[in-house]
């Protein structure tokens, strides 16, 4: 073995899949597939792009050598067919050992922890980037399901967002530093006391349950912070990591704590498994789960540090303070 292994298993690997290994080195990369995870991970590259873990029943590895009528056999067969029959061998061996790794060993990524994948979800919340979501209540009944809310948020992380109905009939966002909202028609109020700003507005502003929802509602989990909802849901529900269709995703899902009564009943959120992003969560409220919120992620544009202040969404308007 070398010092540096990674170029060494490249090229057995290459060297298995195109058949110029020797016996001693097959030996040697099925060693390496044993103690060695990137090894193991490159050769499961390989086996896809060759197909070999469709195709190991009909490719020949797995297939005695064609019959010969039996004379002929013992005419002909002495050094060429030995041979070749000692070149299959070894990378059948070596196959196999892989396909039996990864169905008795685990031949993915080792399982992630729930707790782990909640923790990599709020570090990726707390980042200073630009995430837009759909946010949508829907209601269910013996008459059907209705949709009673439909916002659009764009967050980022340091307790800055913006918030737009699709109705149009206000606006409302923090620029980390003061909460602001405005109509189309009227002044834009701000304050840095949000809880404040949603007593001020309680008759002012349409639609104003939200801002109940939001702030008053002990029923509720914060809306406008991904960091603060995934907290509460480390802080009050049990987690467990469920199957996923996407595998290029975690499936969380949170169950609230017995004895506890207020929140969502349960709480189902994806998260990207390469950056830790929250790409929707859906809330169940009720006993019987017949209102539902969900939120997901719906751009990721690029936005500038001025875009969250209320000059861009309400300009040449008179500001009035709250405080």
């Amino acid at each position: 073995m070398t010092s540096d292994p990674k170029p060494v298993f490249e090229h057995l690997v290459i060297g298995h899949f195109v058949g110029t290994l020797s016996e001693v080195e097959e030996r040697e990369l099925a060693e390496l597939l044993v103690t060695s995870e990137e090894a193991k991970e490159l050769f499961a590259s390989h086996m896809r792009l060759e197909g070999r873990l469709h195709s190991l029943g009909r490719d020949g590895l797995l297939r005695e050598p064609s019959s010969v009528p039996k004379a002929d056999s013992e005419a002909v067969q002495p050094v060429g067919q030995q041979s070749r029959f000692r070149s299959l061998r070894m990378p059948l061996i070596v196959s196999t050992a892989v396909l039996l790794a990864m169905l008795f060993r685990g031949f993915w990524p080792a399982s992630v922890d729930a707790a782990e994948v909640l923790q990599e979800a709020r570090q990726a919340a707390a980042e200073q980037v630009d995430r837009t979501y759909r946010l949508m209540d829907v209601r269910g009944d013996g008459d059907g399901v209705s949709i009673v809310r439909n916002l659009k948020i764009t967050l980022r992380g340091g307790r800055r967002f913006v918030l737009q109905p699709q109705s149009g009939a206000y606006v409302m966002g923090s620029d980390g530093q003061e909460y602001w909202m405005a109509r189309p028609d009227g002044p834009v109020f701000v304050t840095r006391d949000f809880a404040g700003l949603a007593h001020e507005l309680k008759h002012r502003m349409p639609n104003r349950r939200l801002l109940d929802d939001v702030i008053n509602s002990p029923d509720e989990p914060l809306l406008l912070d991904i960091s603060g909802l995934l907290k509460l849901i480390e802080d009050r529900y049990a987690i467990e990591l469920v199957e996923s269709p996407q595998t290029t995703e975690y499936r969380l899902q949170a169950t609230r704590r017995r004895g506890l009564r207020t929140g969502p009943s349960m709480i189902t959120f994806h998260v990207d498994s390469d950056s830790g992003v929250v790409l929707k969560v859906s809330m169940s409220f009720g006993r019987s789960g017949s209102r539902r919120r969900t939120l997901e992620l719906i751009d990721t544009p690029t936005l500038s540090d001025g875009w969250y202040h209320h000059s861009q969404h309400a300009p040449e308007r008179q500001v009035e303070r709250l405080d």
